[in-house]
């Protein structure tokens, strides 16, 4: 289906001509007159978001963003960020198995690179700090005053790789207005035990401290098949999170924030299986092993002059690192495996911002943005049985290392956005930002080497006597395969590269007030994702190996002109927006609506691909041009004096306009699911054109609803139901179906790119006594463990196609106290 569904359409228009729907306009006297008992005393709660970098209320925020506090994460279990999936609209999130991390996509917008080379199209903030990996993204989300994801560019306020979207999470901050605490204790199947507690300590008049901790622990869901080694299953959680913040006012006008956080993640990571649900199992080489660490420091100074004027500084820095094994097995005699030998990476950021008051008539901001990144990557994997020399070595091991030492982006950015009240009723809103990215690898290589049987601190063999290379550049290494000395290790690419981008993006938007409860919009922004560093070229010649055939190397990097550049050029977009936000029936009901029509140009795809040489690499091209249309709906309805109605539901048809490329995973058979491009001198040129976007179901809903049973003792039940819905979900822009029988002499496979559509059901009951600072839940999480696939599998060359899967039914409880 590529037309909207004509009732949502025909909806969405009546709110816009009249603010409000056709069945709401006629049923609303009588319905607020039979109400007015029932919920004389009830209104949907006020929660204010950051989202236009001042202050606001969800329902007068002029964006579509989705807002949760602490209280309604816990109510929907979130404890992580791909929790998140199947309650805020367009939010798709896949798993990476060798980063052990959330792949985030909104409205089909993302990136499966998780590499340092690649960087996410949704930009992930916690207290104003930007996190250029997205590792950063898998931290545990506890101790929050709220998170928000923003959909659609926000290329203004929030400047690079937003093109997707924005998640901004906010922490709770340390008070001066008493000592308050809670603790939380969890326990589930799989043998879950999950802890959470913070305190709240003021120890002067001006000065606050809060300490907040987190631990989630769970055994693995993967199954050995016999053959295996044996060690911790796949799929274990280790996550370990703590912070303490600051909070210092020594005046009324001046205040600082400063905190620190702490993250490990000790899991065993994921790995692509055949099937889901709780039912997984899979051949192992080498167990999976992760040690993941985050240590951040985050802080923020206000100073308001007399005259309304607040100069504002926010700074972060962030230094991560990793060792990980991750195993990619899908038969006794087809494996590999490999992982960070070291990969470590570190950030910081400067933000400078000047805005006057909010009461103004003519509101205005502006800011400069300092960012810089330095990344060292040294990632291994071992390709047992390669026959990497054309027949003459079979059955033997290839290694393959990729050492980056020097990865790195330096941007800049300066911002300004200003919101002019023409009366009353009407707003009108208009922003720019300037950005400038230096992107560089200096000395990146990647290594083949021959007859490896294990990846853990093996050396590279190397002659520094080499007569193809007689200035040692190298360090010993040939300079390609066809100059090796026997078992000696070779460069494959080099990926010295230097490229420079800037781009201005911007926003225009008009508001109006229809009446005090229903607010309508329109707007229109650009968006711009900086461009990525790829692996470069290989060394052709016969030696000896120079500094001339280096940089000759060095500039065809470069060379964007002949196609011979190390990089992908930025993905672009512009988006037309209209939305509205209202409030009915005397506040019980809350009713948001957005249609929007996003097109990209240059669109970032990543896929993988396998060399000459046998190396499995992350290749990313640019796609053409692609175009999403959508409709988004939310709303949350107090039914009678108990109840409570929420729903999301998002309409998509994204689809690519213009894309030629080669099947990654098939290649010239690829034709077969494909059509072909038919350009005679690229046969294996395919025509992706018309296929659909990745993680962008045509159709996708949540309806969950809560009641509170009040009982004699005074004592409150809450039962709470949740239902989630998608139609099919593609995970490839090669958008394959089914394998055709016989081909390859490969068994039938179906489904090889898709996720069918599913349905989701979650249930909990809660119990909190009258008068009491403590509550106890049991929950049960897709409660009849349906298979649901979260992405395809990172394997190349497999016989029977293999998954990452969501989470399968889980069950517990959980007990929480508080106090003040």
């Amino acid at each position: 289906m590529n037309k909207f569904p004509l009732r949502p359409l025909a909806l969405f228009t009546s709110l816009l001509l009249t603010g409000t729907l056709p069945a709401l306009a006629q049923a609303q006297e009588s319905e607020q007159q039979t109400q007015a008992g029932d919920n004389a005393e009830r209104e949907i709660e006020v929660i204010s978001v950051t989202a236009t970098k001042r202050v606001t209320t969800l329902r007068e925020t002029p964006l579509a963003v989705t807002a949760f506090d602490q209280k309604t994460l816990d109510e929907n279990h979130v404890l992580q960020l791909d929790d998140l999936q199947g309650i805020v609209p367009s939010l798709q999130i896949a798993q990476n198995g060798t980063q052990n991390t959330p792949m985030v996509y909104i409205r089909g917008i993302g990136s499966s690179d998780q590499t340092e080379s690649g960087d996410p199209a949704v930009a992930f903030h916690i207290d104003g700090v930007y996190s250029a990996r997205s590792q950063g993204a898998s931290a545990l989300m506890f101790d929050l005053e709220g998170a928000e994801i923003l959909r659609g560019p926000q290329g203004t306020l929030f400047g690079r790789n937003a093109t997707g979207g924005v998640v901004n999470l906010h922490t709770a901050k340390a008070r001066l207005d008493g000592v308050e605490g809670n603790a939380e204790v969890t326990l589930g199947n799989y043998d879950r035990k999950a802890v959470r507690a913070a305190l709240n300590m003021p120890l002067s008049e001006t000065f606050a401290v809060r300490v907040a901790a987190a631990s989630d622990q769970s055994e693995g869901v993967v199954d050995f098949l016999p053959g295996s080694a044996l060690g911790d299953k796949y799929g274990s959680t280790d996550l370990a999170a703590a912070r303490i913040s600051t909070f210092y006012q020594p005046a009324d006008n001046i205040d600082w924030t400063f905190s620190y956080e702490n993250f490990t993640d000790k899991g065993t990571g994921q790995i692509p299986t055949l099937t889901g649900g709780s039912d997984r199992s899979s051949y192992v080489q080498e167990p999976g092993y992760n040690d993941f660490q985050i240590d951040s420091l985050r802080t923020r100074i206000n100073y308001r002059f007399d005259s309304g004027v607040e100069a504002s500084y926010i700074g972060g820095y962030t230094d991560s690192s990793r060792v990980s094994v991750w195993d990619r097995t899908w038969s006794l005699t087809k494996y590999e495996w490999g992982g960070c030998v070291e990969c470590t990476h570190e950030a910081v950021q400067h933000e400078l911002q000047l805005k006057n008051a909010d009461g103004e008539q003519l509101q205005w901001m502006v800011g400069y943005f300092y960012f810089k990144e330095n990344n060292l990557t040294h990632f291994d994997i071992v390709h047992p049985g390669n026959d990497y020399e054309g027949g003459k070595t079979p059955n033997k091991n290839l290694w393959s290392t990729y050492r980056q030492p020097d990865r790195g982006l330096l941007s800049n950015s300066l911002y300004a956005q200003s919101t002019y009240h023409l009366n009353d009723d009407w707003r009108l809103s208009a922003g720019l930002r300037y950005t400038k990215d230096e992107r560089w690898d200096r000395g990146g290589r990647n290594i083949m080497c021959p007859d490896v049987k294990r990846t853990e601190n093996k050396a590279l063999t190397v002659f520094p006597n080499n007569a193809a290379d007689p200035s040692n550049l190298l360090g010993g290494l040939a300079p390609n395969k066809f100059l090796v000395q026997p078992g000696q290790c070779w460069v494959d690419s080099y990926n010295d590269t230097s490229p420079e981008w800037d781009k201005t993006t911007g926003m225009a938007r008009l508001e109006y007030d229809l009446s005090s409860d229903i607010m309508m919009y329109g707007s229109y922004a650009t968006g711009f994702k900086s461009g990525t560093i790829q692996d470069g070229g290989s060394y052709k010649g016969t030696g000896p190996f120079d500094q001339a055939a280096l940089n000759a190397i060095i500039a065809a990097n470069n060379d964007e002109a002949a196609g011979t550049n190390a990089y992908v050029a930025p993905e672009e977009n512009q988006s037309i927006e209209f939305g509205m936000k209202g409030m009915f029936f005397d506040k019980s009901l809350q009713l948001f609506a957005t249609l929007f029509s996003t097109e990209y140009t240059d669109l970032q795809v990543t896929s993988n691909v396998v060399t000459a040489t046998g190396a499995d690499l992350l290749r990313k091209t640019n796609a053409g041009k692609a175009t999403i249309n959508g409709l988004e709906l939310e709303g949350r309805y107090l039914v009678g004096s108990n109840g409570e109605l929420s729903m999301s539901a998002s309409v998509l048809d994204a689809k690519y306009d213009e894309f030629l490329t080669t099947d990654s995973k098939y290649g010239a058979d690829g034709k077969l699911f494909n059509p072909s491009a038919g350009v005679a001198s690229q046969p294996n040129l395919l025509d992706f054109s018309g296929n659909k976007l990745v993680l962008a179901p045509e159709f996708s809903a949540s309806l969950s609803y809560e009641h509170q049973i009040g009982l004699r003792s005074g004592a409150t039940l809450k039962p709470r139901a949740r239902l989630s819905y998608s139609s099919e979900v593609w995970f490839d822009p090669a958008n394959r179906g089914d394998r055709p029988a016989g081909f390859r002499n490969l068994p039938f496979a179906a489904d090889i790119d898709r996720q069918d559509a599913y349905s989701k059901l979650d249930l909990s009951l809660s119990y909190e006594p009258v008068n009491a600072d403590w509550s106890l839940e049991a929950f049960i999480n897709n409660v009849s463990d349906r298979d649901i696939k979260s992405d395809q599998g990172r394997t190349h060359g497999d016989p029977v196609p293999n998954y990452m899967w969501q989470a399968p039914r889980t069950f517990g409880v959980r007990f929480n106290v508080s106090f003040d």
